[in-house]
């Protein structure tokens, strides 16, 4: 008798369980907007806008690799874009490869951190970079989940 009635229960709980709904939400597109400022000691000044992550911040880069002579280099880091007003991370690996005899970059780029309201965001897209004399303007373009 004990057994039927736990067994009840159990199976009473996995109902309630199963009946909840597990959904992942939807892909939203995003679009951000990196201005790269190259300083003389090495270093950079970057700021973004965006759409569909938060309106504007400012973003570190860490972690670079570059490989490739002559024709072809690739770039390989890491940046943390942080919002403004809010203090939200949202950490992305970046590769991009630059072709000799062009005017920019182009590359991919994926979600490997977050903080606040971006703990939980996966996502990715593609990046299209001009550069202009001593700096380069990247968008990134793609889709994150939560």
């Amino acid at each position: 008798m004990r057994h039927r009635a736990t067994a009840a229960v159990v199976a009473a709980l996995l109902a309630v369980v199963m009946a909840v709904p597990v959904t992942a939400a939807p892909a939203q597109p995003v679009q951000i907007d990196l201005h790269v400022v190259f300083l003389d000691n090495g270093g950079s000044m970057e700021t973004f806008t965006a759409d569909g992550l938060c309106e504007s911040g400012t973003t570190e880069s860490f972690g670079f690799h570059q490989a490739g002579r002559g024709r072809a280099t690739t770039f390989h880091l890491f940046k943390t874009l942080t919002c403004d007003g809010t203090g939200d991370t949202l950490t992305i690996r970046v590769e991009v490869a630059f072709v000799f005899g062009t005017t920019g970059t182009i590359g991919g780029w994926n979600v490997v951190d977050g903080t606040g309201d971006f703990e939980r965001t996966r996502g990715g897209g593609s990046i299209v970079g001009v550069s202009f004399e001593g700096g380069i303007d990247d968008t990134y373009t793609g889709f994150l989940t939560q």
